[in-house]
């Protein structure tokens, strides 16, 4: 054992002593420098590369997810002549293209609907205006016939009562109205009535009406 021991001590030391001169030789010829020396560690002491990383799976593309439905379709097909999958493939075709057309037909007929509907709203609701209008139409002519009938009432009682008694009347009414009647009447009938406003208030409220007579009397003018 210790002899067997011996031999291979003495074997390695050969071994290495040749490859020991090997080096040496290959170092003083320069076919062996430093740099090469520092390739040969990196290429024996390197560490291994990391596993390569599995390929991403890509989205599957529009002719791809075709290609599987018509897989998809034809699973059910094979035994059949080629014939006999066309056949299959143009009636599959058909039907699709006929449940198209008439989902299309059925969106077109509520369009339609919808379209008349708002046809119907829009002429309703021009009746409807027209008909309030006309309504309120109806009720300003009343309303003004029946000033007028009222006016014409008043009117003709203010003229036969008595001047003084008038202008008591006057001074309770707005300033429009006293100008509507003393436009009304006949200037000497006017002029009676101006001639009982002899207090201050008094004076003063039928000067701001006889501005307004004149006020308009020169709009008047104005406008011809």
């Amino acid at each position: 054992m210790k002899k067997l021991f011996l031999i291979l001590v003495f074997t390695l030391a050969l071994n290495f002593l040749g490859v020991a001169g090997g080096v040496g030789y290959l170092f003083q010829s320069g076919q062996l420098n430093k740099a090469k020396i520092a390739q040969i560690k990196d290429i024996v002491f390197s560490k291994p590369a990391p596993p390569a990383a599995p390929p991403a799976t890509a989205a599957p593309s529009r002719d791809a997810v075709s290609r599987i439905s018509l897989s998809t379709l034809m699973s059910n097909q094979h035994g059949r002549s080629a014939f006999e999958q066309v056949e299959f493939l143009r009636r599959t075709f058909d039907q699709q293209m006929l449940e198209m057309d008439q989902r299309q037909r059925q969106v077109s007929d509520l369009q339609t609907q919808v379209d008349l509907a708002n046809q119907k709203l829009a002429i309703d609701r021009a009746a409807l205006d027209k008909r309030e209008k006309d309504l309120a139409a109806r009720e300003e002519e009343a309303q003004r016939q029946q000033d007028d009938a009222g006016f014409q009432t008043s009117l003709s009682l203010y003229t036969a009562m008595p001047a003084k008694q008038v202008k008591s009347v006057f001074m309770t009414l707005g300033e429009q109205t006293v100008q509507n009647y003393l436009q009304a009447m006949d200037t000497r009938t006017a002029a009676k009535i101006i001639k009982e406003f002899k207090s201050p208030d008094e004076t003063a409220f039928i000067q701001r009406v006889l501005e307004r007579i004149r006020l308009a009397q020169v709009s008047s003018t104005d406008g011809k």
